[in-house]
């Protein structure tokens, strides 16, 4: 292990009041599924379908291929969530951010879900398929859910009324617990804040004294010691810190190339050349990287046409 990786390894012992942002996939994905924040998830489903909390508790089940269980070291890997209450079907996902790309992806498996359904029997099946997104960037407006569903232009109509995208806008209720005080906040608005607070000291102060929010923060911070979870964290924060050390030293090797070549073929056409080979390079790296053809051109000043052209030949 490198000197760098070495200053957040995950034995280093942690006893500051920092915590972990809980939208970080593996911890979301861990509270979620946890049997002691049953509770809390039947709360937050009563309120986007017809059923009570009470009820969801009772006939919630997840039907994930691979379920987590309470520690990260003991869970196999998770690919989504998806929950069943009778005949209604949840896929939840935790957004960290509004690009197309995943908002792109978001949609494209709910309509999958959708219609796999239909392949599950050899009856039709009109079971409810909702997503439920949590959002950490308020996409829309102030109201804390917001559903669509496929209506005609009027408004009036509704046309298969079983398919809903539901968005919570966490970003409302953080602002009123910074702003206001955790008083204001109702339970449901503190369980979101929960999953966005990094303090240990403000978790356990927003948890106090209601059993189930006390079992949500305990969760956090048992896997906020869970040295899988501290070092999938910390690796996510260096990879990100490598692709910029990266992207600087490409930008820098591709002006030299581009200097050196100017001397002897002319300056203009050495930096040019140097700098569109480099930018040709830099490209094809974030196609590895699952990145749109359109952020990496915007990026990186390749044509759209151009890096599709490399995305064949790698292909």
């Amino acid at each position: 292990m490198s000197n760098i990786l070495s200053t957040v390894s995950p034995n280093e012992k942690r006893d500051t009041d920092k915590l972990m942002n809980s939208m970080f996939d593996p911890i979301f994905k861990s509270i979620v599924q946890n049997p002691n924040f049953r509770s809390l998830l039947s709360l937050i489903i009563s309120y986007v379908t017809v059923y009570s909390p009470g009820y969801v508790y009772e006939n919630l089940i997840f039907a994930n291929t691979e379920l987590s269980i309470e520690n990260y070291k003991e869970r196999k890997k998770i690919t989504d969530i998806i929950v069943k209450v009778e005949g209604t079907i949840i896929n939840i996902e935790a957004n960290k951010s509004a690009k197309a790309s995943m908002v792109a992806k978001n949609n494209l498996y709910h309509h999958k879900i959708a219609y796999d359904r239909y392949l599950s029997g050899s009856t039709v099946d009109n079971s409810e398929v909702f997503q439920l997104n949590f959002n950490v960037i308020n996409r829309f407006d102030d109201r804390l859910f917001i559903e669509f569903s496929m209506k005609d232009d009027t408004g009036k109509f509704t046309d298969e009324e079983n398919f809903k995208r539901i968005h919570i806008n966490m970003v409302k209720p953080l602002e009123k617990y910074y702003n206001i005080g955790k008083e204001s906040l109702t339970k449901l608005e503190k369980i979101l804040v929960m999953f966005q607070i990094t303090s240990r000291k403000e978790l356990r102060d927003i948890s106090k004294g209601d059993e189930e929010l006390e079992n949500m923060a305990k969760i956090i911070e048992d896997l906020n010691e869970d040295e899988h979870i501290i070092g999938l964290y910390d690796k996510e924060k260096m990879d990100e810190w490598i692709k910029k050390i990266d992207h600087e030293e490409a930008i820098k090797e591709g002006l030299e190339k581009g200097l050196e070549k100017g001397l002897e073929q002319g300056l203009e056409q050495g930096l040019e050349q140097g700098s569109n080979n480099k930018a040709l390079e830099i490209a094809k790296n974030m196609l590895e990287s699952d990145m749109s053809v359109s952020e990496i051109s915007r990026f990186t000043g390749v044509s759209e046409i151009e890096i599709e052209k490399l995305k064949a030949e790698e292909n």
